[in-house]
């Protein structure tokens, strides 16, 4: 009987402790309207002139034909190494000269080898009379000729142009927020947190800032999902873009 007087008296104790003792904040109120925002995408791009070019050669023959199809060649390593010397005698910085024996022909598809000769090169004005004498210099012996030529340009502050690129993009997700917020007869609050974009919507509109200008292969590369983007490459000028993803606070 007394064990259970002082079971009842200690449930009656509980049911009457303040809600304030068991961690509730005194006088707390819910909010009504939860806070409210947006998110958008924004894209941005910057340009500049170049400061220099990748150059790839691709040295090889025209595919010989026997009795079961194309025969498999090589180029011989003396005639990558005799371009090597000619680029170096019109100014080329030996240190940037690679030279790949197993490279791909460019002119007759993968299952063709050639030779690779690659270079940076820094004097964009001289490019064009400097291309144009090494074709002249193949043509002029026997042996494996250019097959083809691959170009892209670069910046040495790639930085500088990404934050423009940065700041572009930005501000064009702040646009967007704002119409978005006027559909919603709000207004535009504080920014609460911004992200790059890696959405579908980046491979049809490439961004990637220096990383993706870092990796570009050819000029005006980027050939994504097919078709091949609008950013510029070319001895004039070098563009790289970012996709931004905002979200911005809404207020009434």
């Amino acid at each position: 009987m007394k064990n259970a007087l002082l079971t009842l008296l200690l449930l009656a104790s509980l049911l009457l402790v303040p809600s304030t003792s068991l961690g509730a904040t005194p006088n707390q109120e819910i909010p009504s309207d939860p806070a409210m925002s947006v998110t958008v995408l924004g894209y941005g791009a910057a340009s500049t002139a170049p400061d220099s070019v990748s150059v790839n050669l691709y040295i090889g023959d025209q595919p010989s034909y026997g009795p079961a199809g194309p025969e498999l060649s090589f180029v011989e390593p003396t005639d990558l190494e005799e371009v090597s010397k000619f680029l170096i005698e019109h100014g080329i910085d030996v240190e940037t000269i690679e030279i790949n024996y197993l490279s791909r022909n460019y002119a007759y598809g993968p299952s063709s080898f050639a030779g690779e000769v690659a270079f940076t090169f820094n004097e964009l004005d001289r490019l064009l009379s400097l291309m144009q004498e090494i074709v002249d210099e193949m043509e002029g012996r026997r042996g494996p000729t250019i097959q083809g030529a691959n170009m892209v340009f670069r910046v040495e502050d790639c930085a500088a142009l990404e934050l423009e690129a940065m700041r572009a993009a930005l501000e064009d997700a702040r646009q967007r927020a704002t119409r978005m917020a006027g559909l919603l007869e709000m207004s535009l609050g504080r920014v609460i947190s911004v992200s790059e974009d890696v959405s579908p919507v980046g491979a049809i509109r490439p961004a990637g800032g220096c990383i993706a200008h870092a990796g570009q292969t050819a000029t005006g590369g980027y050939y994504l999902m097919g078709t091949p983007s609008s950013l510029a490459n070319s001895p004039s000028e070098v563009e790289v873009a970012i996709m931004i993803k905002a979200t911005f606070a809404l207020e009434k």
